[in-house]
C-alpha cells in the first residue's frame, strides 16, 4: 500500500470503541479494501483514566487537538450530540481534513 490515512477519532464510547477495534483487528482487510493503510493515530475521550481499547499515548481529552493536528488526515466524529461535534467538524473541514 502506497499511502497511509491517519485517523483521529472524536469519541471512544460504545460506537467509537467499536470503530477503534475494527481499525486494529481488521487492519489488513480494511487496507486491502481501501487501498491505503488505515492508522488510528489518536482518539479523544472525556476521561483519560478509564480503561480504553487503545494505548494511553494515543488518547487526549481535548478534541481540538485532534482537529488541529497535522498528523491527522481523517476525522471520525462519534461523540454524539450537536455541539461541540458540529463546530469540530466545521473546523476540521476548514483545515482541509476529510470527515
Amino acid at each position: 500500500m502506497a499511502r497511509t490515512i491517519r485517523i483521529g477519532l472524536l469519541g471512544l464510547g460504545t460506537v467509537g470503541g467499536q470503530v477503534a477495534r475494527a481499525l486494529t483487528e481488521r487492519r489488513e482487510m480494511l487496507g486491502r479494501i481501501s487501498g491505503a493503510e488505515l492508522v488510528l493515530q489518536r482518539a479523544c475521550v472525556r476521561d483519560l483514566n478509564r480503561p480504553r481499547p487503545v494505548a494511553a499515548a494515543q488518547l487526549t481529552d481535548d478534541p481540538a487537538k485532534i482537529v488541529a493536528a497535522d498528523d491527522i488526515d481523517l476525522v471520525v466524529e462519534v461523540m454524539g450530540g450537536q455541539e461541540p461535534a458540529r463546530t469540530l467538524i466545521e473546523t476540521a473541514l476548514a483545515k482541509g481534513k476529510s470527515v
